[in-house]
């Protein structure tokens, strides 16, 4: 089952999304970009990376993929993830000479965000499976029953740079530091195409910015219930072969 959708009138087959695929599930043939079929896990850094938007999660991925059933299946625990873990993200994705901005809302603040953008996507539902989710869990006010574009995460941290590809190095990074720590997270499209419809809305709530939001992870601690999922490695690439 294919988890991507390429658009190969977009595609220019320059490459990018093969490189950051950390389960070597895209290839270029022929100067378009096509699934090998190695297993996806939707961690969307192919989405982001595309320049010409050429690629997107189909709508199977979003309900059967490997992703979308461990943050189905409690994701987080709950908790808030400290000040001073957040700097040690921080400082690891700040690694390096590029210039990033670092944000990460949780609690009001947050509630505040995603306010904005369900008032930005609302429309989008009869498009969207993941938004007309969310659409009817709003309407169900059922809190017992976890956000389906947040689930069980409690912040969302935001990396701002120039260009998306110094987002995806400082993303890599915080992923194998995170791996080490006990954080986990997903990159939500949501966020992102919400920025690219309406971007002066949801910067106004980063009134220190002054970059450009490249990606938006909802992060927080592992349960152990998926702790065996996920064990630290030294090199990203091929993190899940074993899965």
């Amino acid at each position: 089952m294919n988890h991507l959708s390429i658009d190969t009138d977009k595609c220019v087959g320059c490459g990018k999304c093969a490189r950051v695929c950390m389960k070597n599930n895209i290839e270029v043939v022929n100067k378009k970009a096509r699934e090998t079929g190695a297993g996806c896990l939707e961690c969307s850094h192919c989405v982001s990376s595309c320049p010409k938007g050429a690629i997107s999660l189909v709508p199977a991925a979003e309900s059967g993929g490997l992703f979308s059933s461990i943050k189905k299946d409690k994701m987080f625990d709950g908790s808030i993830i400290s000040d001073s873990d957040l700097e040690k993200l921080y400082q690891a994705m700040g690694h390096g000479k590029d210039k990033y901005e670092f944000f990460t809302l949780s609690g009001e603040e947050l509630d505040a965000f995603m306010d904005t953008v369900w008032d930005v996507v609302k429309n989008k539902e009869d498009e969207i499976p993941l938004v007309g989710e969310w659409s009817r869990w709003r309407q169900e006010n059922n809190f017992l029953q976890p956000n389906p574009v947040l689930w069980e995460g409690q912040q969302m941290l935001f990396i701002f740079t120039d260009h998306p590809d110094t987002a995806l190095r400082a993303s890599n990074r915080m992923i194998v530091k995170g791996l080490d720590m006990g954080i986990r997270g997903f990159h939500s499209n949501i966020v992102m195409m919400a920025y690219k419809m309406d971007r002066n809305r949801l910067l106004a709530h980063f009134p220190r910015s002054t970059k450009e939001m490249q990606m938006a992870y909802v992060i927080g601690h592992a349960r152990r219930l998926i702790e065996p999922v996920f064990r630290p490695v030294t090199k990203l690439k091929g993190i899940f072969d074993r899965l």
